[in-house]
């Protein structure tokens, strides 16, 4: 079996990351605290960027 090496562990780590993040989002915003809401969304922020650029890599390298 051929392991790609472009979708690593942590590349799905930081995909299912994100999805909790998202519905963590909906239960913190409820909670009207800006000490948790801007920490927490730095943090997705930092997360989904990571994804972003993980993604790009992977499209420049398959149409070389």
């Amino acid at each position: 079996m051929k392991i790609n090496p472009e979708l690593d562990t942590n590349f799905f780590i930081s995909i299912w990351l994100n999805i909790l993040f998202l519905f963590g989002l909906i239960f913190i915003t409820k909670l009207e605290n800006l000490f948790v809401l801007i920490p927490y969304v730095l943090v997705m922020g930092v997360n989904s960027i990571y994804l972003v650029i993980k993604a790009m890599k992977i499209r420049n390298n398959r149409s070389l």
